[in-house]
Protein backbone atom coordinates (compact mmCIF):
# COMPACT_ATOMS: atom_id res chain seq x y z
CA UNK A 1 0.00 0.00 0.00
CA UNK A 2 1.98 3.20 -1.21
CA UNK A 3 1.68 6.49 1.44
CA UNK A 4 -0.06 9.45 0.63
CA UNK A 5 1.85 12.64 1.82
CA UNK A 6 -0.15 16.60 1.85
CA UNK A 7 1.16 18.99 -0.23
CA UNK A 8 -0.13 22.41 1.12
CA UNK A 9 1.08 23.76 4.34
CA UNK A 10 -2.14 25.22 5.14
CA UNK A 11 -3.22 23.12 7.64
CA UNK A 12 0.19 23.36 9.43
CA UNK A 13 0.26 27.38 9.46
CA UNK A 14 -3.85 27.42 10.18
CA UNK A 15 -3.37 24.71 13.51
CA UNK A 16 -0.09 26.54 14.65
CA UNK A 17 -2.24 30.03 14.77
CA UNK A 18 -5.25 28.03 16.06
CA UNK A 19 -3.17 26.43 18.69
CA UNK A 20 -1.38 29.39 19.55
CA UNK A 21 -4.45 31.68 20.09
CA UNK A 22 -6.41 28.50 21.61
CA UNK A 23 -4.27 28.64 24.95
CA UNK A 24 -5.01 32.11 26.16
CA UNK A 25 -9.17 31.80 24.64
CA UNK A 26 -8.76 28.76 27.11
CA UNK A 27 -8.06 30.87 30.14
CA UNK A 28 -10.74 33.29 29.02
CA UNK A 29 -13.37 30.30 28.88
CA UNK A 30 -12.56 28.94 32.48
CA UNK A 31 -12.37 32.68 33.68
CA UNK A 32 -15.61 33.63 32.06
CA UNK A 33 -17.55 30.58 33.08
CA UNK A 34 -16.53 30.77 36.59
CA UNK A 35 -17.68 34.65 36.66
CA UNK A 36 -20.93 34.13 34.89
CA UNK A 37 -21.93 30.74 37.13
CA UNK A 38 -20.45 32.78 40.61
CA UNK A 39 -22.56 35.74 39.56
CA UNK A 40 -25.58 33.76 38.63
CA UNK A 41 -25.57 32.40 42.44
CA UNK A 42 -24.06 29.40 42.44
CA UNK A 43 -20.62 29.71 43.93
CA UNK A 44 -19.82 25.74 45.01
CA UNK A 45 -19.88 25.03 41.37
CA UNK A 46 -18.17 27.92 39.95
CA UNK A 47 -14.61 26.59 40.15
CA UNK A 48 -15.29 23.11 38.68
CA UNK A 49 -17.42 24.94 35.51
CA UNK A 50 -14.62 26.72 35.09
CA UNK A 51 -12.27 24.32 35.37
CA UNK A 52 -14.01 22.12 33.36
CA UNK A 53 -14.20 24.82 30.63
CA UNK A 54 -10.21 25.61 30.94
CA UNK A 55 -9.78 22.17 30.31
CA UNK A 56 -11.40 21.79 27.23
CA UNK A 57 -10.16 24.39 26.24
CA UNK A 58 -6.49 23.16 26.49
CA UNK A 59 -7.25 20.08 24.88
CA UNK A 60 -8.63 21.46 21.82
CA UNK A 61 -5.86 23.97 21.70
CA UNK A 62 -3.03 21.05 22.30
CA UNK A 63 -4.36 18.29 19.72
CA UNK A 64 -5.22 21.32 17.09
CA UNK A 65 -1.82 22.11 17.50
CA UNK A 66 -0.61 18.96 17.21
CA UNK A 67 -2.40 17.04 13.97
CA UNK A 68 -1.90 21.07 12.36
CA UNK A 69 1.80 20.17 12.86
CA UNK A 70 1.15 16.30 11.38
CA UNK A 71 -1.09 17.39 8.50
CA UNK A 72 1.09 16.97 6.39
CA UNK A 73 2.56 13.82 7.34
CA UNK A 74 -1.12 12.35 7.69
CA UNK A 75 -3.57 14.62 6.01
CA UNK A 76 -7.02 12.76 6.63
CA UNK A 77 -6.09 11.53 9.90
CA UNK A 78 -4.75 15.00 10.76
CA UNK A 79 -7.65 16.31 9.28
CA UNK A 80 -10.17 14.60 10.91
CA UNK A 81 -8.56 15.28 14.57
CA UNK A 82 -8.63 19.65 13.88
CA UNK A 83 -12.06 19.11 12.84
CA UNK A 84 -13.23 17.61 16.18
CA UNK A 85 -10.35 20.12 18.01
CA UNK A 86 -13.01 22.67 16.62
CA UNK A 87 -15.84 21.20 18.20
CA UNK A 88 -13.98 20.69 20.88
CA UNK A 89 -13.05 24.47 21.26
CA UNK A 90 -16.23 25.27 19.68
CA UNK A 91 -18.27 24.17 23.42
CA UNK A 92 -16.33 27.08 24.65
CA UNK A 93 -18.25 29.41 22.86
CA UNK A 94 -21.10 28.97 25.13
CA UNK A 95 -18.90 30.60 28.13
CA UNK A 96 -18.85 33.96 26.03
CA UNK A 97 -15.37 32.96 24.58
CA UNK A 98 -15.32 34.85 21.69
CA UNK A 99 -11.75 33.85 20.99
CA UNK A 100 -12.57 30.48 20.53
CA UNK A 101 -14.89 31.49 17.31
CA UNK A 102 -11.27 32.12 15.96
CA UNK A 103 -9.72 29.29 16.93
CA UNK A 104 -12.92 27.14 15.91
CA UNK A 105 -12.64 28.91 12.66
CA UNK A 106 -8.86 28.11 12.34
CA UNK A 107 -9.17 24.59 12.75
CA UNK A 108 -12.02 23.75 10.84
CA UNK A 109 -10.35 25.66 7.88
CA UNK A 110 -7.16 23.64 8.10
CA UNK A 111 -9.17 20.30 9.11
CA UNK A 112 -10.94 20.79 5.82
CA UNK A 113 -8.30 21.48 3.80
CA UNK A 114 -6.07 19.20 5.47
CA UNK A 115 -8.51 16.47 4.42
CA UNK A 116 -9.02 17.70 0.85
CA UNK A 117 -5.68 19.00 -0.24
CA UNK A 118 -3.56 17.62 -3.34
CA UNK A 119 -1.82 14.50 -2.12
CA UNK A 120 1.35 12.99 -3.21
CA UNK A 121 2.30 9.69 -3.13
CA UNK A 122 5.45 8.62 -1.54
CA UNK A 123 7.71 5.20 -1.55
Amino acid sequence: MAKTRGTSSVPMIMGIIGGVLGIPGSFCAGACAAGVTGAAGNAAKAGEIGNFYLVLGLVSAAAGLVFGILAKRYPVFAGAMMIIAAILGGITLVAGNMISLVVAILFLIGGFMSIFQKKEVIE
